[in-house]
């Protein structure tokens, strides 16, 4: 009576299991690091810290990603990716300027107040206006430029053919100044809502308010164009 073999084991099983570790191990790395680079910026973040919550060897981040500026950057395409997966497409679908614009700062709003991961990105930017890390022309222009591409589309049909690219270029920095200074300073925050973690209504009001502000600039602009402002 013949023995019967006992089945190999697949030569592919243990290469699979390792590659899934070490996938695993890469996304906790960027899990942890971008809390630690949202809390404290460049920096004051450290990157042998992140290993060992990350239960990674201390070496680990030079080896997924070549150091500290290349998980940094694997950071900020996370934050990207998750600010726009938590954003409902249709809330920039609008063809109407003033909507669009009401919903492009209620999308900033939102995602300011949010302490969870749709939060990251805002503070990211915070931190970078703050303490700029070696590399932070890069990601500010290859992750925010489609975004503040279509703001500038929209304030140039608001503000009209005489608008000028510097009066462009300021309404986008009071728009996103109305906001992102509540990113990090929570006195202001407290001051204005009497709590770090405003309701939605709150969130709403605020929105509301900065967008009747926006308007109220735009149509002084364009009331008053820069080659009339000269003369």
């Amino acid at each position: 009576m013949q023995k019967r073999k006992t089945p190999r084991k697949s030569r592919k099983s243990a290469p699979a299991a390792q590659n899934d570790t070490r996938g695993k191990t890469r996304e906790r790395l960027i899990l942890i690091a971008s809390r630690e680079f949202a809390e404290k910026g460049w920096s004051n973040t450290v990157a042998s810290v992140i290993c060992q919550k990350a239960e990674a060897n201390v070496a680990a981040v030079n080896y997924y990603f070549g150091g500290k500026e290349g998980l940094y950057r694997a950071v900020w395409d996370y934050a990207v990716d998750t600010a726009i997966n938590s954003t409902q497409p249709k809330d920039l679908s609008s063809n109407t300027d003033r909507e669009w614009l009401y919903n492009y700062i209620r999308l900033c709003v939102m995602s300011v107040f949010d302490a969870g991961e749709a939060g990251l990105l805002p503070r990211l930017i915070a931190n970078e206006t703050n303490d700029p890390s070696p590399i932070s022309d890069e990601v500010l222009s290859e992750h925010l430029a489609p975004r503040v591409k279509d703001l500038k589309t929209r304030l140039r049909s608001m503000l009209g053919p005489d608008v000028s690219d510097f009066q462009i270029g300021y309404c986008i920095l009071s728009i996103h100044s109305q906001f992102s200074a509540l990113t990090v300073n929570r006195s202001a925050r407290r001051n204005l809502f009497n709590n770090d973690n405003p309701t939605p209504a709150e969130a709403e009001r605020f929105t509301r308010e900065i967008c009747a502000f926006i308007i109220g600039g735009i149509r002084a602009i364009k009331a008053t164009p820069e080659r009339k402002q000269k003369q």
